[in-house]
C-alpha cells in the first residue's frame, strides 16, 4: 500500500498588481452583504476569538493606564464626566490605546486571517486567533508605524488619522498573507484602497455607524461588529489582492488503484 500526496496552488480573488493599478472591482453593497452572511454563518465559532481579543486590548490598556497613573479609574472618572479630563489624563489614555493596540497587533492579525478564510470558504476553529504569532515581530512593527501615523493624523485632523486608518487597513493581512515586510505592506495598502477610495469609505461607513451603536448599547453590540468587521476585511482583501491556497490530496491505495483515501484542504495563510 502506498500513499500519494498531490499538491495544488490556486488563486482566488483579485491579483497584487490589479490592486495596486486599481484594475479591481469593488462593490460596496455586495461587500457588505457577503460579510452580513460570514458572520451569521460564523458567528459562534468567530465569537469566542474575537472576544479573547477584545479582552486581551482591554486588559493591557489597563496595564500601561496602571503603570502611567495611580489608578485606572481617574481616566474613567473623567471620560464619563466625573472628573476633569487634564491633558495628563488625555495622554495617558492615548499612551494606554497605543501600546494596547500595537502589543495587541499578532493576536489582531489572527482575527483578520480567520476572516480571510471566512472569506474564501474556510471555516475556523476560536484556537486559529493565534495564527497571527507566526509574524508578530512583523505584524507588531507594523501596526506601530501605521498607529503612530495615524495619531499624528489625528493630531493635525481627525479626518486625516481616519482617512490613514483606512487606508493602512490591510497591512497585517499583507505582511501575513503577501509576507511583505511591514513598510512594503503599508505602501501597498496605501496604494491600492486610494485606487477605490469611495466604496470603501461606504463599507467603512457601515463599520463605523455599527460601533457608534455598540457605544449607544453600552457595547452589546460589539458581539455582531467584531466579527463583521474582521469578515468584511477577509471580504475586500480577497477582492483587491486575492489568496493563494494550497489544496493536498492523499490517496492511501495500492500501485493498481485505490482503496479509498481524504481530501484534506489547507488554507497556508
Amino acid at each position: 500500500m502506498n500513499k500519494q500526496q498531490l499538491n495544488n496552488a490556486l488563486h482566488v480573488g483579485g491579483t497584487l498588481e490589479n490592486a495596486l493599478t486599481g484594475k479591481y472591482t469593488l462593490n460596496a453593497t455586495s461587500v457588505v452583504e457577503e460579510a452580513m452572511q460570514l458572520t451569521k454563518k460564523n458567528f459562534w465559532s468567530f465569537l469566542p476569538a474575537v472576544l479573547f481579543l477584545a479582552a486581551v486590548n482591554v486588559a493591557l490598556f489597563m496595564v500601561v493606564l496602571s503603570v502611567l497613573l495611580d489608578s485606572p479609574r481617574e481616566l474613567m472618572d473623567a471620560f464619563v464626566g466625573k472628573a476633569v479630563m487634564t491633558d495628563d489624563l488625555l495622554a495617558s489614555g492615548r499612551i494606554a490605546l497605543f501600546a494596547s493596540t500595537v502589543l495587541s497587533a499578532p493576536i489582531y492579525a489572527g482575527a483578520s486571517l480567520m476572516g480571510l478564510s471566512h472569506a474564501i470558504g474556510f471555516r475556523t476553529k476560536p484556537r486559529h486567533i493565534v495564527k497571527g504569532m507566526a509574524f508578530a515581530m512583523a505584524v507588531t512593527l507594523g501596526m506601530c508605524f501605521v498607529s503612530a501615523l495615524q495619531s499624528i493624523g489625528n493630531q493635525i485632523l481627525p479626518l486625516l488619522g481616519m482617512f490613514l486608518g483606512i487606508t493602512f487597513s490591510m497591512t497585517p493581512l499583507l505582511i501575513c498573507e503577501k509576507r511583505l515586510r511591514p513598510v512594503e505592506a503599508m505602501v501597498v495598502s496605501f496604494r491600492a484602497i486610494t485606487k477605490k477610495l469611495i466604496p470603501l469609505l461606504l463599507v467603512y461607513i457601515v463599520i463605523a455607524v455599527l460601533f457608534v451603536f455598540s457605544y449607544a448599547t453600552a457595547g452589546i453590540a460589539l458581539i455582531w461588529a467584531l466579527p463583521f468587521m474582521f469578515n468584511v476585511k477577509g471580504v475586500l482583501y480577497r477582492e483587491m489582492f486575492g489568496v493563494g491556497i494550497e489544496v493536498t490530496v492523499a490517496e492511501e491505495g495500492d500501485d493498481d488503484s485505490s482503496s479509498g483515501g481524504g481530501n484534506n484542504e489547507v488554507f497556508n495563510a
